[in-house]
């Protein structure tokens, strides 16, 4: 991957997708975490370059409404939901990819159940199986068992789980995992998530 064109695209607030990874219909995982609703076209446009197999999102699907304080804001949360639902559900429906769900703690269950009927939901620790590969999610690093048989898919904070389990992140980078290699690109979010994250990279919200 072209680390500095990556990098230079962060920066102008566009996601960078390997033209390497464009070919390859239905080889990857996509994850990802904690998504403020700005980040739902690129999202989209994602999805549509590189095809991918499942879709996993370990939660918090609209970042910038924090429920958990505020959870009189439900309706502008279900409303940017929908949105998502539109990428996510009706693709899933369609038989494009299927989805996992993990829920955050700035989640509505109801909503999201609601919306995703065609996606998995999980509201602790989730297990589903791949192409080969076994996967363990969750919002928390801490709620991801040390199976090192298993690859760990996490949000929330920049923590990871201890032990010997191979986890990766997706409050730090947007994950494309091959299910045929197992080997795992990491692109960088668009330089406007932290603000929309309010900065949780930094202060873990």
């Amino acid at each position: 991957m072209n680390r500095w064109l990556a990098g230079a695209c962060r920066l102008l607030g566009t996601v960078y997708v390997p033209e390497e990874v464009m070919d390859r219909p239905g080889e990857f995982l996509l994850h990802i975490s904690d998504t403020p609703s700005s980040f739902f076209p690129d999202l989209r446009k994602i999805i549509s370059k590189i095809s991918p197999a499942w879709v996993v999102h370990t939660g918090d699907l609209v970042d910038q409404i924090k429920l958990e304080a505020y959870p009189a804001r439900i309706e502008c949360y279900r409303n940017k939901l929908r949105t998502l639902s539109e990428i996510l559900d009706e693709a899933v429906a369609r038989g494009d990819f299927q989805a996992m769900i993990s829920m955050g703690n700035h989640d509505d269950l109801y909503s999201v159940k609601e919306m995703f009927s065609h996606c998995h939901i999980t509201e602790g620790t989730g297990f589903f199986s791949a192409s080969g590969w076994n996967f363990v999610v969750s919002h928390y690093s801490w709620r991801i068992p040390d199976f090192p048989d298993m690859v760990g898919l996490c949000g929330h904070d920049l923590s990871y789980p201890s032990g010997d389990i191979r986890c990766l992140n997706g409050v730090k980078d947007i994950h494309l995992f091959s299910l045929k290699t197992g080997g795992v690109y990491r692109i960088p979010y668009p330089g406007y998530i932290d603000d929309q994250r309010q900065l949780k990279r930094r202060i873990g919200l």
